[in-house]
């Protein structure tokens, strides 16, 4: 398994529930707005194409993989970066 960032932004304001339940059934932490980090035994552009069926027109999705050289402050992502099972490919 790998860490990936996904950053969605939706052209218009909505909820998106197809996209988010997607979203959602990947091992993940929500740490800002439109920025999620998942647990997944992929690669981006399978990821990426995985949510992009439920993107709509002028929606932006943005993956890659999170290597465990990262740093963050006021998130609240590190318990769940520095899991003892969290694995980094």
């Amino acid at each position: 398994m790998a860490v990936f960032k996904v950053s969605y932004e939706p052209y218009f304001p909505k909820k998106n529930i197809a996209f988010y339940e997607v979203l959602a059934s990947y091992p993940h932490v929500h740490i800002m707005d439109s920025f999620w980090l998942i647990e997944a035994d992929s690669d981006a552009k399978t990821i990426r194409d995985e949510l992009h069926v439920h993107l709509e027109g002028g929606d932006v999705l943005f993956v890659a993989q999170v290597s465990k050289d990262w740093a963050g402050a006021g998130t609240q992502c590190e318990q769940w970066l520095n899991a003892s099972n969290r694995k980094y490919a």
